[in-house]
Formats: C-alpha cells, sequence, structure tokens
C-alpha cells in the first residue's frame, strides 16, 4: 500500500473528534430540537440542556443527522475502495447516491432485506433501523432518485451541510483531487445538492469542507481561531467551479446567494466577539432550520466557546431551532480542532453507536488498506474487503 505522511497520531485524534464530536452535539440537541428556548429553560435550568437525555436503555440517541453523516462516509470510502481494486472511480460524491439509498430503507424496514440492492456495510447495523425524525426533503428526494428521476426541488434546508464532514476527512487525509481544494469544495457542495437544490442549500457544505480540510491541514500557529478557516473558505468560495453547471464558477452563478451567506457569517462572527448572550445572539442569527443559518450558528458557537469544547456544544443546541442540526456542525469543528481527547467522557460513555461511529472514523483516517493484488493476509485487510466489497459487518470482539 502507498505511504501516507498525513496519517499521525494527531490527524488520527481530529479525525475521531470531527466524527464523535458531530454525533455528540446531534444526540444534546436531538432532545430538544423542536422545543422553544423559553420550554428547555423550564425543563433543564437556566443554562438549557447541558447533559443528555437518556432513554430507558440509558443511552443518547442520535438522530438522522449523525446517521447520513455515517451513510457519507461508508459512500466515499466505497468509492475509493472502488479505485484501490480496479484503478477507476467516478467522482467521489456520486457513491453518496447509492448509500443514501441505503439509508432510505433503513427508515422504511426494520432490518436488511435478504434480496435487496445494498452498497453499504451500515445496513447491517441494526441500530441504524431507527427512524430519528428524518428531513421530508432528503426522504422525498431520495424517493425520486429511487425511482430513476432526478430529485426537484429548491431547499436550502440544513440538511446537507450536516452530513458534509467526512468528505473534508478523506479529501484531506488522502489527498483526493491532488489537495485541490475548490475541487473538493465543489464535491462537497454536490454531495448535499443530491437531496437540496437550492444554493443555500449547498453551498454551506463546500465551506464546511474547506474548513475542515484547512484544520487537518494545519498551520503554524498552534492554536488558530476558528473565523480564520471561515475566512479562507469564504475567499475560495466564489471560485468554485461547479461541473453540473457548464463548468461556471459559484461567483457567476449565484452573487445573491454568496453574498447572503457571507453576510449571516460575518453577523455570527461579529456576535461572537460581543457581549451578547448566546441565546440571544443565536436567536438573532436564524433557527438554523436552513443550511446557511445552521452553518451560520455553529461558527458563531466555535468562536465564541473555540477553547472549550463543552461549552461551544452546550451553545450550539441552546435555541429554538434546528438544536441537532447545528450542534452536529458545531460538534464537527469543535472536534476536529480539539480532537477526540478533548471530549469529556461524559458525552461519549452513553452515546448510541459510539462503536460504530469510532470505527467509521478510523476507516476514514487509514483509508482504504487492500488492493487488487492484495486484499488477505492481515484480520485487517479481510475486514475491509468483507465491508466495503461485500457490504457485510459484524461488530469488532474485544
Amino acid at each position: 500500500m502507498r505511504e501516507n505522511d498525513k496519517l499521525t497520531p494527531r490527524a488520527k485524534d481530529q479525525v475521531l473528534g470531527c466524527m464523535v464530536g458531530g454525533a455528540v452535539g446531534d444526540a444534546l440537541g436531538y432532545a430538544v430540537e423542536f422545543e422553544e428556548y423559553r420550554t428547555i429553560v423550564k425543563k433543564y435550568g437556566v443554562k438549557g440542556i447541558t447533559r443528555y437525555q437518556l432513554d430507558r436503555r440509558g443511552l443518547a440517541e442520535i438522530s438522522d443527522d449523525t446517521q447520513m453523516s455515517l451513510f457519507t462516509a461508508a459512500g466515499i470510502l466505497l468509492g475509493m475502495t472502488r479505485s484501490y481494486m480496479r484503478g477507476i472511480m467516478g467522482r467521489i460524491d456520486y457513491y453518496c447516491r447509492f448509500t443514501y439509498l441505503d439509508w432510505l430503507h433503513t427508515q422504511e424496514w426494520t432490518s436488511r432485506h435478504k434480496d435487496a440492492r445494498v452498497d453499504s456495510w451500515l445496513m447491517d447495523v441494526p441500530g441504524l433501523y431507527e427512524r430519528r425524525a428524518p428531513g421530508n426533503t432528503c426522504l422525498s428526494a431520495l424517493h425520486s432518485i429511487e425511482d430513476g428521476n432526478e430529485a426537484r426541488n429548491n431547499s436550502c434546508g440544513c440538511g446537507g451541510v450536516m452530513r458534509t464532514a467526512p468528505l473534508a476527512l478523506l479529501n484531506q487525509l488522502h489527498g483526493y483531487a491532488d489537495g485541490d481544494k475548490l475541487y473538493c469544495d465543489m464535491c462537497a457542495a454536490e454531495a448535499a445538492r443530491i437531496t437540496h437544490k437550492h444554493p443555500l442549500g449547498f453551498i454551506p457544505s463546500a465551506i464546511l469542507n474547506d474548513m475542515l480540510m484547512q484544520i487537518l491541514e494545519g498551520i503554524e500557529d498552534k492554536t488558530p481561531r476558528p473565523e480564520f478557516f471561515v475566512e479562507k473558505a469564504l475567499q475560495r468560495l466564489p471560485e468554485i467551479v461547479s461541473e453540473e453547471d457548464k463548468s461556471r464558477m459559484y461567483g457567476e452563478l449565484w452573487p445573491e446567494e454568496i453574498k447572503k451567506q457571507k453576510r449571516i457569517i460575518s453577523k455570527a462572527l461579529d456576535l461572537a466577539y460581543s457581549d451578547i448572550s448566546d441565546h440571544f445572539a443565536i436567536e438573532s442569527i436564524g433557527g438554523g432550520w436552513t443550511g446557511h443559518e445552521a452553518l451560520a450558528i455553529a461558527i458563531y458557537s466555535a468562536t465564541k466557546h473555540q477553547n472549550s469544547f463543552e461549552d461551544a456544544i452546550i451553545s450550539s443546541v441552546n435555541h429554538s431551532g434546528d438544536s441537532d442540526s447545528t450542534g452536529a456542525i458545531c460538534g464537527n469543528i469543535m472536534g476536529c480542532l480539539m480532537g477526540r481527547n478533548a471530549i469529556p467522557a461524559h458525552f461519549t460513555e452513553h452515546l448510541e453507536l459510539l462503536n460504530v461511529i469510532e470505527e467509521m472514523a478510523t476507516d476514514l483516517f487509514t483509508g482504504c488498506v487492500i488492493s487488487e493484488y492484495d486484499h488477505y493476509g492481515t484480520p485487517e485487510k479481510e475486514r475491509w474487503d468483507k465491508k466495503y466489497c461485500c457490504q457485510h459487518w459484524e461488530p469488532l470482539k474485544d
């Protein structure tokens, strides 16, 4: 296998932090997703929800946000494996179409069907067959694709950006498109565009991908501020070339939407350095139901509380809006910045499907470990072959 000098212990900590952090924010926010802020405070106290609301099994439930992030990861790793095994592959986001249909089936079935087409080993994970407030846009778009039609909508919902993080992790660590951020940003946007067709439903994914790639890339400043990565991503945004739109640049295609996205992020950054309380600051940004608002809220909380994973996550979910999605995106950012080891134990010990999330994160970190002529001989290679070539999984033994 090819050597990769990016696969350092620090990078592994960041990848695990990004995926687990996203799930932490998702699980904390899921309990209050549809509640008004005043109801949250009345129920949990003046600081709002700060600890998980556990189910009857003693677990903090993840939502469709983490589910779809896992299926995003499965899709791009399926594409990577095809490249290593056959020497050819389509554009990386293309494979998400197949695994998103797997996710759709987990929302409709109770277990893996014997004769169904399956493109992801996640179909062998019983805990993913739970319907956790899936977005109507995602469901209807994927039903259209399953019927052989392109999805048609004008949705700018946050269901695209909340599942973006795995693309950035693979893109940066494994040199997809030779590390060309503009191209990788476009692929992340197109993965969101599979289901969300309004520019403000997929442009945020390009920004988040760029930010996370920068964080993983590292800079000389050992304690970079989140806004540093935001500013760089926003500078590149108009220059992204859309292959789906006759190779025209984003700045030409969607100038007004880009201006709107930049304005709301600038507002979020200004608020992060003000004395306004988190609740009022976030409420002035929006509810996070749209992609551009959800990203802005996550950036606000990550910037306001950049030295504390816990404070940032708590800030990002305590508002009258899409708390699980804003929490998930903030968790992706903070986890990537600070690493898995910075996440407090009380946020991981009761987290649903933690073993699956960490296994997927580890797969994103290592990348494909097999090739056409070398896919047996070690437990790691045989497990990869079983998961990404045969689409079967069983829990790792202790």
